[in-house]
Protein backbone atom coordinates (compact mmCIF):
# COMPACT_ATOMS: atom_id res chain seq x y z
CA UNK A 1 0.00 0.00 0.00
CA UNK A 2 1.33 3.49 -0.80
CA UNK A 3 0.93 5.40 2.46
CA UNK A 4 2.05 8.65 0.88
CA UNK A 5 -0.45 8.94 -1.97
CA UNK A 6 -2.67 11.96 -2.29
CA UNK A 7 -5.73 10.27 -0.78
CA UNK A 8 -3.93 9.29 2.41
CA UNK A 9 -2.39 12.71 2.97
CA UNK A 10 -5.70 14.41 2.35
CA UNK A 11 -6.93 13.02 5.70
CA UNK A 12 -5.87 15.17 8.69
CA UNK A 13 -6.18 12.20 11.04
CA UNK A 14 -3.86 10.17 8.84
CA UNK A 15 -1.27 12.95 8.83
CA UNK A 16 -1.33 13.05 12.64
CA UNK A 17 -0.92 9.26 12.82
CA UNK A 18 2.02 9.39 10.41
CA UNK A 19 3.78 12.11 12.39
CA UNK A 20 3.29 10.27 15.68
CA UNK A 21 4.68 7.06 14.14
CA UNK A 22 7.74 8.89 12.82
CA UNK A 23 8.35 10.50 16.21
CA UNK A 24 8.08 7.09 17.92
CA UNK A 25 10.56 5.47 15.55
CA UNK A 26 13.07 8.31 15.91
CA UNK A 27 12.77 8.28 19.71
CA UNK A 28 13.35 4.52 19.73
CA UNK A 29 16.41 4.73 17.50
CA UNK A 30 18.07 7.74 19.14
CA UNK A 31 19.55 5.96 22.22
CA UNK A 32 21.17 3.35 20.00
CA UNK A 33 22.66 6.01 17.73
CA UNK A 34 23.97 8.08 20.61
CA UNK A 35 25.69 5.04 22.17
CA UNK A 36 27.78 4.23 19.09
CA UNK A 37 31.50 4.21 19.95
CA UNK A 38 34.00 6.50 18.27
CA UNK A 39 36.01 4.60 15.67
CA UNK A 40 39.26 5.34 13.87
CA UNK A 41 39.74 4.68 10.21
CA UNK A 42 42.92 3.78 8.36
CA UNK A 43 41.97 5.53 5.17
CA UNK A 44 43.19 8.64 3.39
CA UNK A 45 40.31 8.61 0.91
CA UNK A 46 38.34 11.87 0.62
CA UNK A 47 35.00 12.06 2.35
CA UNK A 48 32.11 10.73 0.29
CA UNK A 49 29.45 13.08 -1.03
CA UNK A 50 26.36 13.29 1.15
CA UNK A 51 23.29 11.58 -0.32
CA UNK A 52 21.16 14.44 1.03
CA UNK A 53 22.98 17.25 -0.75
CA UNK A 54 25.96 18.30 -2.82
CA UNK A 55 28.26 19.19 0.12
CA UNK A 56 30.67 16.96 2.06
CA UNK A 57 29.53 14.93 5.03
CA UNK A 58 29.61 16.96 8.24
CA UNK A 59 31.18 14.25 10.44
CA UNK A 60 34.94 13.67 9.93
CA UNK A 61 36.61 10.91 11.90
CA UNK A 62 40.32 10.94 12.86
CA UNK A 63 42.75 9.95 10.10
CA UNK A 64 45.10 7.93 12.26
CA UNK A 65 44.47 4.76 14.27
CA UNK A 66 44.23 4.76 18.04
CA UNK A 67 47.67 4.43 19.61
CA UNK A 68 49.40 5.80 16.50
CA UNK A 69 52.29 7.17 18.57
CA UNK A 70 52.00 5.06 21.71
CA UNK A 71 50.48 1.68 20.90
CA UNK A 72 52.47 -1.54 21.04
CA UNK A 73 50.22 -3.14 18.43
CA UNK A 74 50.89 -0.28 16.02
CA UNK A 75 54.64 -0.60 16.60
CA UNK A 76 54.58 -4.35 15.93
CA UNK A 77 52.58 -3.76 12.75
CA UNK A 78 55.18 -1.21 11.62
CA UNK A 79 57.93 -3.78 12.22
CA UNK A 80 56.14 -6.22 9.91
CA UNK A 81 54.90 -3.71 7.34
CA UNK A 82 57.92 -1.41 7.07
CA UNK A 83 61.14 -2.55 8.68
CA UNK A 84 60.78 -6.18 7.63
CA UNK A 85 60.56 -5.43 3.92
CA UNK A 86 61.48 -1.83 3.05
CA UNK A 87 64.88 -0.65 1.87
CA UNK A 88 66.31 1.24 4.86
CA UNK A 89 69.38 3.48 4.75
CA UNK A 90 71.96 2.62 7.42
CA UNK A 91 75.37 4.05 6.57
CA UNK A 92 77.84 5.31 3.99
CA UNK A 93 80.69 3.12 2.77
CA UNK A 94 83.27 5.57 4.18
CA UNK A 95 82.20 4.45 7.66
CA UNK A 96 83.60 0.98 6.89
CA UNK A 97 87.09 1.72 5.62
CA UNK A 98 88.93 -1.63 5.83
CA UNK A 99 88.18 -5.37 5.67
CA UNK A 100 86.57 -6.51 8.91
CA UNK A 101 85.26 -3.05 9.81
CA UNK A 102 81.70 -3.39 11.11
CA UNK A 103 78.87 -1.28 12.51
CA UNK A 104 75.95 -2.58 14.58
CA UNK A 105 72.36 -1.32 14.57
CA UNK A 106 69.07 -1.93 16.36
CA UNK A 107 66.54 -1.66 13.54
CA UNK A 108 63.09 -1.70 15.16
CA UNK A 109 64.13 -4.55 17.42
CA UNK A 110 66.04 -6.41 14.72
CA UNK A 111 69.74 -6.57 15.73
CA UNK A 112 71.80 -6.26 12.53
CA UNK A 113 75.31 -5.30 11.50
CA UNK A 114 77.18 -4.18 8.40
CA UNK A 115 80.68 -5.46 7.66
CA UNK A 116 83.22 -4.94 4.89
CA UNK A 117 84.55 -8.26 3.65
CA UNK A 118 88.04 -9.15 2.56
CA UNK A 119 86.75 -8.73 -0.98
CA UNK A 120 85.80 -5.11 -0.05
CA UNK A 121 82.11 -5.87 -0.47
CA UNK A 122 79.80 -4.55 2.26
CA UNK A 123 77.33 -7.12 3.56
CA UNK A 124 74.67 -7.14 6.27
CA UNK A 125 73.67 -9.90 8.68
CA UNK A 126 71.31 -10.50 11.57
CA UNK A 127 73.45 -9.94 14.63
CA UNK A 128 72.76 -13.33 16.24
CA UNK A 129 74.66 -16.59 16.43
CA UNK A 130 72.91 -19.46 14.66
CA UNK A 131 73.31 -21.70 17.69
CA UNK A 132 71.65 -19.93 20.61
CA UNK A 133 70.93 -16.47 19.12
CA UNK A 134 73.65 -14.75 21.13
CA UNK A 135 74.99 -11.41 19.88
CA UNK A 136 77.97 -11.61 17.51
CA UNK A 137 79.17 -7.99 17.42
CA UNK A 138 78.82 -6.59 20.93
CA UNK A 139 80.21 -3.13 20.17
CA UNK A 140 78.56 -0.49 18.00
CA UNK A 141 81.66 -0.21 15.82
CA UNK A 142 84.80 -2.27 15.51
CA UNK A 143 86.97 -4.31 13.18
CA UNK A 144 87.62 -8.05 12.99
CA UNK A 145 87.94 -10.50 10.13
CA UNK A 146 86.72 -13.33 12.40
CA UNK A 147 83.49 -12.81 14.32
CA UNK A 148 83.14 -15.02 17.37
CA UNK A 149 80.20 -15.87 19.62
CA UNK A 150 81.20 -15.92 23.29
CA UNK A 151 78.54 -18.43 24.31
CA UNK A 152 79.77 -21.66 22.69
CA UNK A 153 82.65 -20.32 20.63
CA UNK A 154 81.07 -20.46 17.19
CA UNK A 155 82.91 -18.15 14.79
CA UNK A 156 82.16 -16.71 11.35
CA UNK A 157 84.14 -15.01 8.61
CA UNK A 158 83.31 -11.67 6.97
CA UNK A 159 81.01 -13.39 4.47
CA UNK A 160 78.92 -14.87 7.30
CA UNK A 161 80.12 -18.46 6.82
CA UNK A 162 80.50 -20.62 9.92
CA UNK A 163 84.20 -21.53 10.21
CA UNK A 164 84.36 -23.04 13.68
CA UNK A 165 81.80 -24.82 15.88
CA UNK A 166 83.48 -26.42 18.93
CA UNK A 167 81.98 -29.76 20.05
CA UNK A 168 79.64 -29.83 17.06
CA UNK A 169 82.01 -31.20 14.44
CA UNK A 170 80.91 -34.81 15.04
CA UNK A 171 77.22 -34.18 15.79
CA UNK A 172 75.10 -36.33 13.41
CA UNK A 173 73.38 -34.23 10.79
CA UNK A 174 75.32 -31.06 11.60
CA UNK A 175 76.56 -29.15 8.53
CA UNK A 176 78.54 -25.93 8.73
CA UNK A 177 77.22 -24.80 5.36
CA UNK A 178 73.66 -24.84 6.73
CA UNK A 179 74.52 -22.69 9.76
CA UNK A 180 75.93 -19.50 8.29
CA UNK A 181 74.73 -16.18 9.66
CA UNK A 182 71.38 -15.03 8.25
CA UNK A 183 72.37 -12.61 5.50
CA UNK A 184 70.34 -9.50 4.76
CA UNK A 185 69.76 -8.00 1.33
CA UNK A 186 72.25 -5.16 0.94
CA UNK A 187 72.57 -2.48 -1.72
CA UNK A 188 75.46 -0.02 -1.92
CA UNK A 189 74.72 2.73 -4.43
CA UNK A 190 77.29 4.27 -6.75
CA UNK A 191 77.44 7.23 -4.37
CA UNK A 192 78.27 4.94 -1.45
CA UNK A 193 74.97 4.90 0.45
CA UNK A 194 74.29 1.51 2.05
CA UNK A 195 70.71 0.21 2.27
CA UNK A 196 69.37 -3.03 3.74
CA UNK A 197 66.15 -4.99 3.28
CA UNK A 198 65.28 -7.62 5.92
CA UNK A 199 62.85 -9.61 3.79
CA UNK A 200 63.89 -13.26 4.13
CA UNK A 201 62.62 -14.00 0.63
CA UNK A 202 62.97 -11.92 -2.48
CA UNK A 203 63.41 -8.23 -1.68
CA UNK A 204 61.49 -5.50 -3.42
CA UNK A 205 63.20 -3.92 -6.39
CA UNK A 206 65.29 -0.93 -5.39
CA UNK A 207 63.46 1.98 -6.99
CA UNK A 208 65.12 3.85 -9.83
CA UNK A 209 63.63 7.09 -8.51
CA UNK A 210 65.61 6.67 -5.29
CA UNK A 211 68.81 6.03 -7.22
CA UNK A 212 68.16 9.11 -9.34
CA UNK A 213 67.50 11.25 -6.28
CA UNK A 214 70.65 9.99 -4.58
CA UNK A 215 72.67 10.69 -7.71
CA UNK A 216 71.37 14.24 -7.83
CA UNK A 217 72.00 14.72 -4.12
CA UNK A 218 75.54 13.34 -4.42
CA UNK A 219 76.27 15.71 -7.27
CA UNK A 220 74.97 18.68 -5.27
CA UNK A 221 76.96 17.67 -2.20
CA UNK A 222 80.12 16.99 -4.19
CA UNK A 223 80.63 13.84 -2.13
CA UNK A 224 82.99 12.07 -4.52
CA UNK A 225 85.79 12.22 -1.94
CA UNK A 226 83.70 12.12 1.24
CA UNK A 227 85.29 11.23 4.53
CA UNK A 228 83.43 10.39 7.74
CA UNK A 229 84.09 13.05 10.39
CA UNK A 230 81.92 12.25 13.39
CA UNK A 231 78.69 10.61 14.45
CA UNK A 232 76.98 8.63 17.15
CA UNK A 233 73.69 7.05 18.18
CA UNK A 234 71.47 8.85 20.66
CA UNK A 235 68.43 7.31 22.34
CA UNK A 236 65.43 9.49 23.11
CA UNK A 237 61.89 9.22 24.45
CA UNK A 238 59.58 9.80 21.50
CA UNK A 239 57.91 7.76 18.81
CA UNK A 240 60.14 7.49 15.73
CA UNK A 241 57.45 8.90 13.40
CA UNK A 242 57.80 12.31 15.07
CA UNK A 243 61.27 12.71 13.52
CA UNK A 244 60.91 12.56 9.71
CA UNK A 245 59.48 16.01 8.89
CA UNK A 246 60.56 18.86 6.60
CA UNK A 247 60.03 21.43 9.33
CA UNK A 248 62.40 19.51 11.60
CA UNK A 249 65.12 19.66 8.96
CA UNK A 250 64.84 23.44 8.91
CA UNK A 251 64.83 23.51 12.70
CA UNK A 252 68.02 21.48 12.78
CA UNK A 253 69.72 23.98 10.46
CA UNK A 254 68.67 26.80 12.78
CA UNK A 255 70.15 24.98 15.77
CA UNK A 256 73.39 24.49 13.83
CA UNK A 257 73.58 28.25 13.32
CA UNK A 258 73.00 28.89 17.02
CA UNK A 259 75.67 26.41 18.07
CA UNK A 260 78.12 27.77 15.50
CA UNK A 261 77.82 31.25 16.99
CA UNK A 262 79.03 29.83 20.33
CA UNK A 263 82.14 28.13 18.91
CA UNK A 264 84.20 31.31 19.10
CA UNK A 265 87.60 29.62 19.41
CA UNK A 266 87.27 27.22 16.50
CA UNK A 267 88.83 27.83 13.12
CA UNK A 268 85.73 26.17 11.70
CA UNK A 269 83.30 28.97 12.64
CA UNK A 270 83.09 30.19 9.05
CA UNK A 271 82.46 26.71 7.82
CA UNK A 272 79.69 26.09 10.36
CA UNK A 273 77.99 29.40 9.66
CA UNK A 274 77.91 28.51 5.96
CA UNK A 275 76.28 25.22 6.99
CA UNK A 276 73.43 27.02 8.68
CA UNK A 277 72.85 29.28 5.68
CA UNK A 278 72.44 26.31 3.34
CA UNK A 279 68.74 25.59 3.92
CA UNK A 280 67.33 25.35 0.39
CA UNK A 281 65.40 22.27 -0.71
CA UNK A 282 67.92 21.40 -3.42
CA UNK A 283 70.39 20.38 -0.72
CA UNK A 284 68.13 17.98 1.19
CA UNK A 285 66.73 14.52 0.55
CA UNK A 286 64.26 12.39 2.49
CA UNK A 287 64.71 8.62 2.32
CA UNK A 288 61.69 6.54 3.24
CA UNK A 289 60.88 5.57 5.89
CA UNK A 290 63.10 7.28 8.48
CA UNK A 291 66.18 9.08 7.14
CA UNK A 292 67.07 12.48 5.76
CA UNK A 293 70.28 13.67 4.16
CA UNK A 294 71.34 17.30 4.20
CA UNK A 295 74.03 18.79 2.00
CA UNK A 296 75.89 21.94 3.00
CA UNK A 297 77.57 22.52 -0.34
CA UNK A 298 79.13 25.87 0.54
CA UNK A 299 80.75 24.32 3.59
CA UNK A 300 81.75 21.09 1.87
CA UNK A 301 79.84 18.94 4.39
CA UNK A 302 76.80 16.68 4.41
CA UNK A 303 74.83 15.14 7.24
CA UNK A 304 72.69 12.00 7.57
CA UNK A 305 70.12 11.56 10.34
CA UNK A 306 68.12 8.34 10.80
CA UNK A 307 65.27 7.70 13.22
CA UNK A 308 65.34 3.99 14.05
CA UNK A 309 62.56 2.83 16.37
CA UNK A 310 63.58 1.05 19.57
CA UNK A 311 60.01 0.68 20.86
CA UNK A 312 56.69 2.45 20.52
CA UNK A 313 57.92 5.26 22.80
CA UNK A 314 61.69 5.37 22.25
CA UNK A 315 63.91 6.01 19.24
CA UNK A 316 67.55 5.60 18.28
CA UNK A 317 68.76 8.69 16.41
CA UNK A 318 71.82 7.91 14.34
CA UNK A 319 73.63 10.92 12.90
CA UNK A 320 76.81 11.07 10.84
CA UNK A 321 78.68 14.05 9.43
CA UNK A 322 80.86 13.76 6.32
CA UNK A 323 83.44 16.11 4.84
CA UNK A 324 83.67 16.43 1.06
CA UNK A 325 86.95 18.32 1.34
CA UNK A 326 88.76 16.59 4.23
CA UNK A 327 92.09 18.24 3.50
CA UNK A 328 90.54 21.57 4.60
CA UNK A 329 89.39 20.34 8.03
CA UNK A 330 91.92 21.27 10.73
CA UNK A 331 89.92 20.80 13.92
CA UNK A 332 87.64 17.78 13.74
CA UNK A 333 87.32 17.68 17.53
CA UNK A 334 85.69 21.11 17.66
CA UNK A 335 83.42 20.17 14.79
CA UNK A 336 82.36 16.94 16.53
CA UNK A 337 81.55 18.77 19.77
CA UNK A 338 79.51 21.40 17.97
CA UNK A 339 77.47 18.83 16.05
CA UNK A 340 76.91 16.74 19.19
CA UNK A 341 75.61 19.76 21.13
CA UNK A 342 73.31 20.62 18.24
CA UNK A 343 71.90 17.10 18.05
CA UNK A 344 71.35 16.97 21.81
CA UNK A 345 69.26 20.13 21.60
CA UNK A 346 67.44 18.79 18.56
CA UNK A 347 66.49 15.63 20.46
CA UNK A 348 65.07 17.74 23.33
CA UNK A 349 62.85 19.58 20.85
CA UNK A 350 61.47 16.29 19.50
CA UNK A 351 60.88 14.90 23.00
CA UNK A 352 58.98 18.06 23.96
CA UNK A 353 56.87 17.83 20.82
CA UNK A 354 56.03 14.20 21.55
CA UNK A 355 54.85 15.12 25.05
CA UNK A 356 52.76 18.00 23.71
CA UNK A 357 50.67 15.79 21.42
CA UNK A 358 50.01 13.32 24.25
CA UNK A 359 50.45 10.42 21.87
CA UNK A 360 47.45 11.24 19.68
CA UNK A 361 48.19 13.87 17.01
CA UNK A 362 45.34 15.88 15.53
CA UNK A 363 47.22 16.14 12.25
CA UNK A 364 49.96 14.14 10.55
CA UNK A 365 52.84 15.19 8.32
CA UNK A 366 53.24 14.09 4.68
CA UNK A 367 55.96 11.67 5.84
CA UNK A 368 53.54 10.12 8.32
CA UNK A 369 50.91 9.78 5.61
CA UNK A 370 53.30 7.73 3.49
CA UNK A 371 54.09 5.53 6.48
CA UNK A 372 50.39 5.16 7.21
CA UNK A 373 49.65 4.09 3.64
CA UNK A 374 52.21 1.27 3.84
CA UNK A 375 50.91 0.14 7.22
CA UNK A 376 47.37 0.14 5.83
CA UNK A 377 48.36 -2.02 2.89
CA UNK A 378 50.09 -4.60 5.05
CA UNK A 379 47.21 -4.69 7.54
CA UNK A 380 44.83 -5.32 4.65
CA UNK A 381 46.96 -8.26 3.49
CA UNK A 382 47.02 -9.71 7.00
CA UNK A 383 43.25 -9.47 7.29
CA UNK A 384 42.87 -11.30 4.00
CA UNK A 385 45.29 -13.99 5.16
CA UNK A 386 43.80 -14.23 8.63
CA UNK A 387 47.08 -13.84 10.52
CA UNK A 388 50.37 -11.99 10.82
CA UNK A 389 52.69 -11.81 7.83
CA UNK A 390 56.35 -11.86 8.92
CA UNK A 391 58.51 -11.06 5.90
CA UNK A 392 61.76 -11.18 7.88
CA UNK A 393 61.24 -14.69 9.25
CA UNK A 394 63.77 -17.29 8.10
CA UNK A 395 62.85 -20.94 7.76
CA UNK A 396 65.21 -23.41 9.49
CA UNK A 397 67.57 -25.44 7.34
CA UNK A 398 69.65 -28.54 7.93
CA UNK A 399 68.84 -32.19 8.45
CA UNK A 400 65.73 -33.27 10.34
CA UNK A 401 67.92 -35.00 12.93
CA UNK A 402 69.80 -31.82 13.78
CA UNK A 403 66.55 -29.80 13.88
CA UNK A 404 65.13 -32.31 16.37
CA UNK A 405 68.21 -31.87 18.56
CA UNK A 406 67.82 -28.09 18.39
CA UNK A 407 64.15 -28.32 19.34
CA UNK A 408 64.99 -30.59 22.27
CA UNK A 409 67.52 -28.06 23.52
CA UNK A 410 64.90 -25.31 23.39
CA UNK A 411 62.36 -27.43 25.26
CA UNK A 412 64.89 -28.13 28.00
CA UNK A 413 65.15 -24.37 28.45
CA UNK A 414 68.94 -24.18 28.10
CA UNK A 415 70.50 -21.81 30.58
CA UNK A 416 73.36 -19.46 29.82
CA UNK A 417 74.03 -15.98 28.50
CA UNK A 418 71.82 -14.97 25.62
CA UNK A 419 69.53 -17.99 25.80
CA UNK A 420 66.48 -15.90 26.61
CA UNK A 421 67.50 -12.43 25.59
CA UNK A 422 67.45 -10.98 29.08
CA UNK A 423 69.65 -8.05 28.20
CA UNK A 424 72.60 -10.17 27.10
CA UNK A 425 72.18 -9.96 23.41
CA UNK A 426 68.68 -10.56 22.10
CA UNK A 427 65.14 -9.38 22.58
CA UNK A 428 62.86 -11.39 24.83
CA UNK A 429 60.14 -13.58 23.38
CA UNK A 430 60.17 -15.51 20.14
CA UNK A 431 62.36 -14.24 17.34
CA UNK A 432 60.29 -13.29 14.32
CA UNK A 433 63.18 -13.62 11.90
Amino acid sequence: MDFFNANFLSSPASVVVALLAAAFLFNDAWPRLSRQKKTYKLSNEPLAKSSFGSGLSVIKEPEVPEGWLTGRDVFELERRALFSQSWVYLAHRTQLTKPGAYQSFDLAGFPVFLIRGKDNQIRAFHNVCRHRAYTITRKETGASTVLGCRYHGWSYDTTGKLVKAPQFEDVPGFEKSQNSLFEIHTRTTDSGHVFVNLNAGEARVFEDSTLSALGSFSSTAGMGSSEWVTGQTLTANFNWKIGPSDRHYTGLAEQLEEQASKAVTSSLITKLVRIAKRTNKEASLSLFPSTFLYSFKDAGLWLSVSFLPASETSTHIRYDLFDCAPEMTTDEGALARTIEATMQDFVKVLEAEYKSVAGEPTDISPAMREILACVQEHAKSERARGGHILPAMHQPKGSSLFQQAEQLCKELDCSGPGSHGNGNGTASGELDW
